[in-house]
């Protein structure tokens, strides 16, 4: 009768063929896992049963290494004296970060230039785009209100001194 896999040895299965000297060898990770007879075929058998797991196992430790891997990125575009492995490094980041030169938009109006009108016109179809930004820009309109009525009063009373004097 064959023997049965328990999920303790799929798991170390999963940890040799991912790390260590077997690290993408079947077979020998299948050994090391203690199946003796038919290594070869038992290592493609988990291999391909495990595929999920391995997968979610890979990333998993891409995952916990990727702050460290940034971190080197940040290092060589900083302090790397060749203009060159700056101008890579600076690529790939953005190339990781999703940017290519095929969605990096820049759009700059002179605002200097526009009327009060045309500036409202394009805030009003900024709001109707961006509903979020119209809560924002009603709590700023409130604090605004505030800070007015505050500085009314003030002002006021300046005015009420000057005219008992």
């Amino acid at each position: 009768m064959p023997k049965k896999i328990t999920k303790d040895q799929e798991k170390a299965f999963i940890e040799c063929f991912c790390e260590g000297t077997t690290a993408g060898n079947a077979t020998k990770s299948a050994q090391k896992c203690g199946y003796k007879q038919n290594p070869r075929q038992m290592g493609s058998y988990l291999k391909n049963k495990l595929q999920a797991e391995i997968r979610a196992f890979n990333e998993q430790r891409i995952a916990s290494s990727s702050g460290m891997a940034i971190n080197v990125l940040q290092d060589l575009l900083v302090h790397s004296e060749q203009d060159s492995v700056k101008m890579n490094v600076a690529k790939l980041i953005l190339e990781l970060g999703n940017y290519s030169s095929q969605n990096i938009n820049l759009n700059v109006d002179n605002i200097a230039s526009k009327t009060d009108d045309e500036l409202v016109q394009e805030l009003q179809s900024l709001v109707k785009d961006m509903p979020h930004l119209a809560n924002s820009l009603s709590i700023l309109k409130e604090s605004k209100s505030k800070e007015d009525n505050k500085i009314l009063p003030s002002k006021q009373s300046d005015s009420e001194d000057l005219t008992k004097h």
